[in-house]
């Protein structure tokens, strides 16, 4: 069963001209340059069945050949297993990293079963479609950016609050030996630092504040991760939590069982990123079934993820686990604004099939997505960390979308911010056959943000959101058509029109001539509010619709009671929710075809189907002979 979180607090939105002015100071430089990246010519190929953009334009991606000519082995639990050996199946290395210095163009390493902690950093990425770089698991790979804590525990000497506490908090010394491999002390980090503060004018007021000020180390006891409290007197309230000195010198906990931390028990984060090249750039490289956990990264901006492509091109990220993360999982885009000159080559990021679960800020986050595809990820409890109001959270927070396709993600239990946040000038993009399901969220489960292009919003499932289901402000000329939200505590569909003083595209910000037609809207606190100037609202269903909702199965049943009026077709929208062609102009109103005159139950989310390997998977593998 997948696990709903509880109803956390809603948050306003009150954008400012601070951030009006740090976007036109950077941002706008983006815009600019947005078609600068052309796909690669080669290996481009359409998606089964074909998917169509906002411009008409089918949607192509490039495909990997994942043929190699020389294939290195790392296997850290075999016995000889040496970073000296030549890395064959039989001499492996010993680490992933030996080999991420050695792999080149047109090569691969086979990680075998067991953990590694080790930040992996690509010496190097491919040259092309046909010279990728890849890094494979062969079995049940996990990467760690913690190493296990084995300083004595010492019961707190510290006074317990005025009003009474507990005897059961623990302390222990956190020497600077478990950070001098990875060059950096997360216990000594701030999730946001001043230097970050001075390029975000929008997070002014949360200067010197909790959590922002606090370390972005993690904790975790037998693999549960603990929660970190603003000061020391909070341990005495909750169990299961944590607190660092300031400098980082210290740890205390309360455990989650009574008693002492056992010998082995509590891990702590050593690095911010886990698989992420300190060289800038790369391109062409291959990631495929690990999973990677316990990184004590900084808040966005930048955008540093446990996964980082470090402003690279042409990655596929696939079948992976990211979880367990202080801010970012997986960072897909040229990670901050201000840092000049932007790379001329960048996107083109196929992420699929990953289960992204427990970030802090962002589960997916990309900085500047040119013609990436996400599609067919599960994300789980991301954005856990109580700061909506930062602006930079989201299950899957992406900006500057240009011809990127976003689709059937399975999204549950974001904590604190949308499901799928589409931030800022975005173009001919689509986000489509998504399923968001009780996420606590910043405005809408899907928020499209200051644009001024045609992007589409359709075919998605959203049930019980703690605010609206679909959000847009400051933007114009967007399509919302044919998805269903139910039981939102806020709009189906909210347009709010202009709040800020923004100028998409270099353009007036009119807010309006938004198009929100053929969706179905039932039990939501207002089926839809819209502000703005010319907007086209037509075909929406808002009641006599019954909708249930089994979170175990993921299946949703509904039966339209009455007479139900047909709609007019959305050029470019040829498919509904389950990929079957529409047949003729006539459509009706939601993802699912025709409505039922009987009770119908619709599987919205199948791992069989969604996790099977997409129609852009990879080609044969050739290993070359040791």
């Amino acid at each position: 069963m997948i696990g709903i979180p509880p109803w956390r607090r809603t948050a306003t939105h009150p954008w400012g001209l601070a951030l009006c002015l740090a976007l036109a100071h950077g941002l706008l430089a983006l815009v600019a340059a947005a078609r600068e990246n052309t796909m690669a010519p080669s290996q481009l190929r359409s998606l089964s069945p074909p998917v169509r953009l906002p411009n008409g334009e089918e949607f192509r991606t490039w495909t990997p050949t994942l043929r190699f000519s020389r294939t290195y082995y790392v296997n850290g639990r075999a016995a000889g297993a040496s970073d000296e050996n030549p890395g064959t199946k039989s001499k492996p290395f010993r680490t992933i990293g030996k080999a991420a210095a050695v792999l080149r163009p047109g090569e691969r390493v086979v990680v075998a079963a067991g953990v590694y902690r080790e930040r992996v950093a690509p010496a190097r990425g491919g040259t092309g479609p046909d010279a990728m770089i890849g890094y494979h698991a062969d079995g049940a790979v996990t990467i760690k950016g913690s190493q296990v804590l084995a300083e004595p525990w010492s019961r707190s000497q510290r006074k317990p609050p005025a009003s009474g506490g507990t005897d059961d908090i623990w302390a222990a010394l956190l020497p600077e030996k478990y950070f001098d491999e990875a060059g950096e002390n997360p216990f000594k980090t701030p999730n946001v630092s001043p230097e970050q503060f001075g390029h975000m004018p929008w997070a002014t007021r949360w200067r010197g504040r909790k959590p922002y000020t606090l370390p972005c180390g993690l904790v975790l006891q037998s693999g549960r991760r603990l929660r970190q409290v603003h000061d020391y007197a909070d341990l005495h309230r909750e169990r299961g939590t944590f607190w660092v000195t300031p400098g980082g010198t210290k740890l205390y906990v309360r455990p989650l069982t009574k008693g002492m931390p056992g010998p082995g028990t509590i891990e702590i984060t050593v690095r911010g990123e886990v698989f992420a090249p300190r060289k800038r750039g790369l391109g062409y490289i291959h990631l495929k079934g690990f999973t990677i956990e316990h990184a004590g990264n900084v808040f966005p901006m930048p955008q540093h993820g446990a996964v980082s492509v470090a402003r690279g091109h042409h990655w596929v990220i696939e079948d992976c686990t990211v979880r367990q993360v202080n801010a970012v999982g997986i960072d897909i885009g040229v990670q901050q604004y201000w840092e000049k000159p932007i790379p001329k080559l960048f996107g083109h990021h196929i992420v699929r099939r990953n289960t992204v679960t427990d970030c802090g800020v962002c589960g997916i986050a990309g900085l500047r997505t040119t013609a990436c595809l996400i599609e067919d990820n599960i994300l789980l409890r991301n954005a856990f960390h109580p700061v909506r109001n930062y602006y930079e959270t989201g299950a899957i927070k992406t900006h500057h979308n240009t011809d990127t396709l976003i689709r059937r993600n399975l999204i549950v239990g974001t904590l604190n911010g949308p499901g799928i946040w589409m931030d800022y000038t975005n173009v001919n993009s689509r986000c489509t056959r998504n399923v968001l399901i009780d996420n606590d969220v910043l405005n809408g489960a899907i928020f499209i943000e200051a644009s001024a292009r045609p992007n589409r919003i359709d075919h998605n499932v959203i049930w019980g959101t703690k605010g609206n289901g679909i959000y847009e402000h400051d933007s114009r000329g967007q399509t919302i058509a044919h998805n269903l939200v139910a039981r939102s505590s806020g709009a189906g569909i909210c347009l709010r029109g202009k709040v800020t003083d923004r100028t998409p595209h270099n353009e007036p910000n009119t807010g309006g001539f938004h198009r929100a037609v053929n969706n179905i809207l039932v039990d939501n606190k207002n089926p839809v509010e819209a502000r703005g100037p010319d907007n086209v609202l037509a075909g929406n269903l808002t009641e006599g619709v019954a909708v249930t909702f089994d979170p175990e199965t993921l299946t949703l049943t509904w039966q339209v009671t009455g007479k139900v009026a047909a709609c007019d077709a959305v050029p470019g929208l040829d498919r509904d929710f389950h990929s079957r062609s529409y047949r003729g102009k006539t459509r009706w109103p939601g993802p699912f075809g025709k409505p039922p005159g009987e009770r119908t139950t619709v599987v919205l989310w199948d791992s069989r189907i969604h996790h099977r390997g997409s129609e852009n998977s990879e080609g044969k593998r050739q290993e070359a002979p040791e």
